[in-house]
């Protein structure tokens, strides 16, 4: 019995559907140089067979054709336990009219090698895998003594974002016993763009005399989103930074109100949207007059769409985009232990606390039902025993499960996590709608809890990694034994991937105000009564 690779299976499948036209399958046989007008599968649709069965086919396959049996895009087992790769392949995007909001285009990547070195200095020699953009720190190494083989062996399998552009493989021979000095002898790289033009979607390269790369992708499909929300200075009514610079472009006019601005930042670290949270009114001139904190319901929450526009003398001093693209209005009733949010885009959560907390979410307009589950749920969820400690991490993700004709029971459309501020969400989920959502819980959560559990008393900017050496999500090996948590999907280890690089020894974020900003009990008081 001979069992074809899972592409090929499923074309032939989708072929003998021209079994309901003669003429036409015919006529495609024919073409292939197949007389009898018949094709038989010899593995039938769920039918089990053996490993032995598959790999004397695979034998077979690499000596008749010279090309690994297994291919990008092949095992979807392996996509499905990755990331949520299927929901992943939609071509419904409801964020395309926002300009500054880029999506995200994945790949399945392999790596094969075949051939035997015959260097002397082989057990100093190794390989090194980099990409040309979007991770440039990465370097996966695998010793050439390991690698010495007469057929194709996948030795790297991973997902890359196409903003990578390129895979580079680097022949080194180290000069220290180790692989942190080395010396670079030969290096061939694999072009998205290339690869793209083939018709296979593969490419082969010599690394060596007698060793050869193959590299095979899938095409590029659209990913979810990934947005996380940074610190950022005090604004005013305006939208303006306070700071000592705009008072003095304003002849020491002075600025009124007090809001919490966070910067949002795409995977790539690119600014997108300002989320501002209203806290306090009035002016403050360094004397007597001191802004206070304004009720509950006037702690509204806005959404700008765009980037800051900064001023030239202070690259740290600007104005907020003018474009307000939505808002959440909070109400609250003591007695019911219960907060209402009503956001602009016509969904209104509620959130109610006791001795457990519940998250509902209502929209008028929508027949889809959508629920808020504590935990990483579906396609998110991780493996993990729950232990007291790692029940309060996962306290801090909510899941939206959406249900629809397509999808009875449920599909889970986007994963947040309110203390880091950090959210995933797939294409036909609108941008704005999950900003507001997680801005809204982290505002709730902070109120509910009477201490700054997502950090929003921090009103400065903080110092990120520098774009393209770590982005977020460029590379991803979910299969593969690394203690790099930046090589897993980012909610498997969050504090890791999304901590940023201005830390002190203890972990503490440097505090450093202008005392413009107003005092911190106004903040405290409007944050944390």
């Amino acid at each position: 019995m001979l069992v074809p690779p899972p592409d090929v299976q499923l074309v032939w499948l989708c072929h003998c559907f021209h079994h309901s036209f003669p003429v036409s399958y015919s006529r495609d046989m024919t073409a292939m140089g197949i007389r009898d007008n018949v094709a038989k599968m010899v593995v039938g649709y769920g039918e089990v067979v053996s490993e032995e069965v598959v790999e004397k086919t695979r034998v077979l396959w690499e000596e008749t054709y010279n090309e690994p049996y297994d291919m990008a895009g092949s095992d979807v087992d392996t996509a499905k336990q990755a990331f949520y790769w299927q929901a992943a392949a939609t071509e419904e995007d409801v964020n395309r009219l926002y300009k500054g909001l880029q999506p995200r285009f994945l790949m399945e990547v392999l790596v094969f090698l075949k051939g035997e070195s015959n260097s002397e200095h082989i057990d100093n020699e190794f390989l090194r895998l980099r990409t040309q953009r979007g991770h440039r720190s990465l370097k996966l190494n695998k010793p050439m003594s390991s690698l010495s083989c007469k057929t194709w062996q996948k030795t790297w399998h991973l997902y890359c974002e196409f903003a990578t552009r390129a895979l580079t493989i680097e022949f080194r021979r180290s000069t220290s016993g180790c692989f942190r000095n080395s010396k670079l002898l030969k290096n061939v790289s694999f072009s998205w763009n290339d690869m793209l033009h083939e018709e296979s979607l593969v490419l082969t390269e010599g690394i060596d005399v007698s060793m050869r790369v193959m590299v095979s992708i899938t095409p590029p499909i659209q990913a979810p989103y990934l947005l996380k929300c940074v610190p950022d200075r005090v604004t005013d009514d305006g939208g303006a930074m306070v700071s000592d610079v705009i008072l003095r472009m304003r002849n020491y006019r002075p600025q009124e109100g007090r809001w919490l601005t966070r910067t949002v930042l795409d995977y790539g670290g690119k600014e997108c949207f300002v989320i501002r949270i209203r806290i306090g009114r009035g002016i403050w001139r360094r004397g007597p007059e001191t802004p206070v904190a304004v009720k509950w319901e006037d702690r509204s929450i806005e959404v700008r769409e765009g980037t800051w526009s900064y001023i030239a003398s202070a690259t740290s001093v600007g104005y907020a985009p003018e474009k307000v693209v939505g808002t959440a209005i909070p109400s609250k009733d003591q007695q019911e232990n219960k907060v209402v949010w009503s956001f602009s885009t016509g969904d209104v959560l509620t959130v109610q606390f006791g001795d457990d907390l519940n998250f509902m979410l209502q929209n008028k307009n929508s027949y889809e039902e959508a629920r808020l589950l504590v935990g990483r749920r579906l396609s998110y969820s991780i493996n993990k025993d729950i232990t007291s400690n790692n029940r309060s991490e996962e306290e801090q993700y909510l899941t939206l499960v959406r249900t629809s004709p397509d999808h009875p029971d449920g599909k889970a459309t986007m994963l947040l996590n309110w203390k880091l501020l950090a959210v995933e969400f797939l294409p036909e989920e609108d941008a704005v709608f999950v900003l507001l959502l997680c801005m809204s819980i982290a505002r709730t959560m902070t109120e509910i809890r009477r201490e700054d559990v997502a950090g929003l008393l921090v009103r400065r900017r903080i110092r990120e990694g520098r774009v393209g050496q770590r982005d977020w999500g460029s590379v991803m090996l979910p299969n593969s034994p690394s203690l790099d948590p930046h090589l897993q999907p980012w909610y498997r280890n969050a504090a890791s991937v999304l901590s940023s690089t201005e830390t002190v020894p203890n972990g503490v974020v440097p505090i450093r105000y202008s005392p413009a900003d107003g005092k911190d009990e106004l903040y405290r008081q409007a944050l944390i009564p």
